[in-house]
């Protein structure tokens, strides 16, 4: 398995995962993978090309046009090595607009790892409704002022713990006063996804992501295992501090 293939498996067990939790329908093909989560929210439905060769571009076409019929967003991510023609064929004709890039990132194992330093925050793993709603409140606070912010609350609201399974571990950063940040970690049979490290807007600049990122890291069990990640640009500098190093770009349309 290529380090990109380990990014994007990784990426397709959270879909798998957080579309179960809300009794979404997952669709998953040899050469992508489409989460559906029947609520319209961007975040959480998404196509992922799983290869450069697509063969079934029948399953894929009634799944963006199941959205389309919905009138429900989605995003595509791509590994910018399997946009070919094909694929950008597909991305051109259901007029997707290119939104962010981000970068692979791999870190070869977690023996190294030292201990957290810094103790500002109480971080605690998501295990009732209150600290998933704890979760939630930083996590949709960063679409205020847009529909996503609504999707997103409704896709809380119907997320159970319990159909996600262990394998994912939530978890929020709490000061006296309120929580701040929140981060997860995915473990897939090849390696550990960290996603979703968010502080709240007022809060950041302060370390608080750091050190929630810092926490994941010292989460996992196979100290043997790669850990990957998809980076934007203000956080690939910290991920290089940690070790980690570029394998890839994930280009996102929407």
């Amino acid at each position: 398995m290529t380090d990109q293939e380990l990014v994007i498996n990784n990426f397709e067990e959270k879909l798998k995962r957080f579309t179960h939790a809300i009794s979404g329908e997952l669709t998953k093909e040899e050469d992508f993978v489409i989460a559906n989560t029947k609520i319209p929210t961007d975040t959480f439905n998404v196509l992922l090309p799983k290869s450069p060769n697509i063969k079934n571009v029948v399953k894929i076409r009634q799944g963006i046009d199941h959205f389309s019929f919905k009138e429900y967003p989605f995003s595509t991510w791509v590994n910018t090595q399997y946009l070919n023609n094909d694929w950008k064929r597909i991305i051109q004709e259901y007029d997707l607009q290119e939104a962010e890039r981000n970068v692979m990132m791999k870190l070869e194992n977690t023996l190294n790892v030292g201990q957290r330093i810094s103790h500002q925050l109480k971080i605690i793993k998501v295990g009732n409704h209150e600290e998933l709603m704890e979760y939630k409140g930083v996590f949709i606070s960063l679409f205020e002022g847009t529909p996503e912010k609504d999707a997103l609350d409704n896709f809380f609201t119907k997320f159970s713990r319990v159909k996600l399974g262990s394998e994912a571990q939530m978890f929020i950063g709490c000061l006296p006063e309120m929580t701040v940040a929140t981060g997860l970690l995915i473990e897939s049979q090849d390696s550990y996804g960290i996603y979703d490290v968010m502080t709240r807007e007022s809060d950041r600049g302060k370390g608080y992501g750091s050190e929630m990122f810092h926490f994941l890291l010292n989460q996992t069990k196979d100290k043997q295992k790669p850990v990957v990640l998809q980076a934007s640009d203000d956080g690939i500098n910290i991920y290089k501090r940690f070790g980690f190093r570029d394998v890839g770009e994930m280009v996102v349309f929407e």
